[in-house]
């Protein structure tokens, strides 16, 4: 049975923020990203930049390299983030998908007082014929601009939910008095809280992947036997034994929306996505009312990403 305060909090936990709907100049471009960046005016800044890049493992994108010498890659990768963080805004927040043991090479080209190591943990993905370690988490490596501040996040939009140990056994009860706290003989008694919105976001982002069953509902599909049209998830049975197209490393759109809510608050901003893929993170950006910009090397993705955004428009 909730507690008195469990329920007060539940109740009050983590109001969608209400984002206007209207979003201004967005488009998804098709092009190298280095050229493109290269080419927006200067007047082009973002609130926020979410990067989704080949992770340098060797899947095939088709138009897109992953395969590189772990030298070139990092180079390459060098050149884009520094051209992404040309166009953050002075409090703007970059992030950037990948495993760990190729994203610590590119973090490492940038200063430790700028950035923080997220990370993003999955539960329902495992490869059964691998018998070793199961991998269950992601890297997001958070940059900023190495000459500012660090950024402030819009908090209360990314508050957590409470332990129910914390919520029963913590949440009001007195704190004992510790020197280590407050220095002195006796240090000071204070009370344990519990913010009506919710913890205090954490730096390990649980949300499942979009694998099985589990992303059936987010993963829209191009039928290469029906005219290369773009289908919603529920007509995938209408589908069987066709040439179906879906994206192999689409995000959930759970861990976009709390990136995005991270930094841009409900009067709006821009985002840029410069390896747009399947076009999800714009696809989000528009429900929230943001408006962004999508890169993407690939046509065919590019095709796919402008038809899911028209059919969310219309």
């Amino acid at each position: 049975m909730p507690s008195l305060l469990e329920r007060r909090l539940q109740d009050r936990f983590i109001q969608p923020p209400r984002y206007s709907r209207e979003v201004p100049d967005s488009r998804i471009i098709c092009g190298d990203v280095l050229s493109v960046l290269a080419g927006l005016p200067d007047s082009q800044v973002f609130d926020a930049i979410i990067a989704d890049p080949p992770y340098n493992i060797g899947k095939d994108f088709g138009a897109a390299r992953d395969d590189m010498p772990l030298a070139e890659y990092v180079a390459w990768a060098r050149q884009w983030v520094d051209m992404c963080l040309a166009r953050l805004a002075e409090d703007g927040i970059m992030y950037i998908y990948g495993f760990p043991e190729v994203l610590a090479h590119v973090a490492v080209q940038y200063p430790l007082e700028s950035q923080r190591w997220l990370v993003w943990h999955y539960t329902n993905k495992a490869v059964p014929s691998s018998r070793f370690w199961q991998r269950s988490h992601e890297s997001i490596l958070c940059l900023w601009h190495p000459d500012g501040p660090r950024p402030a996040l819009e908090i209360d939009q990314i508050r957590e939910p409470y332990t129910d140990t914390y919520l029963n056994n913590a949440a009001g009860k007195v704190r004992a008095a510790t020197q280590s706290r407050f220095g002195g003989d006796r240090g000071r008694e204070t009370v344990y809280t519990a913010h009506a919105g919710g913890a205090l976001p954490r730096d390990v982002l649980k949300v499942p992947a979009l694998a099985g069953g589990a992303g059936a509902s987010e993963r829209w599909f191009m039928c290469q036997d029906c005219g290369g049209e773009v289908f919603a998830p529920s007509d995938i049975s209408a589908h069987r034994g066709h040439d179906i197209l879906k994206h192999p490393t689409q995000k959930p759109f759970a861990l976009t929306q709390r990136l995005l809510r991270s930094r841009i608050g409900p009067r709006g901003g821009r985002v840029l996505v410069p390896f747009a893929g399947s076009g999800s993170e714009c696809i989000m950006a528009y429900k929230m009312g943001i408006g962004y910009l999508g890169i993407e090397i690939d046509p065919v993705w590019v095709d796919f990403a402008r038809k899911w955004m028209e059919k969310c428009t219309h």
